[in-house]
């Protein structure tokens, strides 16, 4: 019984997470794999040219995700043509990105991106951060601190080409959200 009871909670959990990244709309995590991310990395090989144009503006960016010209910002910030994964949703299009980040944007109350090491590889970058954040959701305020790294590619005029992130979003964000959150702390805990 009690098996069939972990299996129950983690099919609603998968269920809820899934209506929810449907219901946001915009590419999701239908058309996230290695393989995306590794033609990815084919098809967009960088240039070291404007690292560190491309670097300051990245920080500068994501320092403060709830910033009322974070529109603004992020177009500037990445090329046209782009590959973008943060764990959540995919895009290779400027266009959706600036929509989805700006949507995120604009649900939070306030947002903290941290840069604590910058690791470099030929064409690739490496961000360490830390990225605080708290919104309000279903009548509750949340707040949630959480760790990762990005990989980055830069064109020649300092534009992101290639940004993949790896963080833990569903400790991140989704264990925080009311009722959803409760199946995840639950599973995580079984584990």
């Amino acid at each position: 019984m009690k098996t069939a009871l972990k299996v129950l909670a983690a099919f609603v959990v998968v269920i809820i997470i899934t209506i929810g990244c449907i219901a946001r709309g915009g590419s999701t995590m239908d058309n996230f794999s290695e393989t995306a991310y590794e033609a990815a990395l084919d098809r967009f090989p960088g240039s070291s040219e404007s690292i560190d144009a491309g670097l300051d503006a990245f920080v500068a960016g994501y320092g403060n995700l709830a910033h009322e010209n974070l529109r603004a910002r992020i177009s500037e910030l990445y090329a046209e043509q782009l590959y973008f994964n943060d764990t959540i949703h995919t895009f290779t299009s400027r266009d959706d990105l600036v929509n989805y980040l700006g949507k995120t944007g604009d649900a939070l109350d306030e947002s903290v991106v941290e840069v604590k090491q910058v690791m470099r590889d030929g064409n690739d970058v490496f961000v360490r951060w830390s990225m605080d954040f708290k919104l309000r959701a279903v009548g509750r305020e949340i707040h949630s601190r959480s760790i990762g790294m990005t990989h980055l590619r830069f064109n020649e005029r300092g534009q992101v080409l290639v940004h993949q992130d790896f963080w833990d979003s569903g400790h991140a964000l989704y264990a925080k959200l009311p009722i959803v959150g409760f199946f995840i702390r639950r599973a995580h805990s079984q584990m």
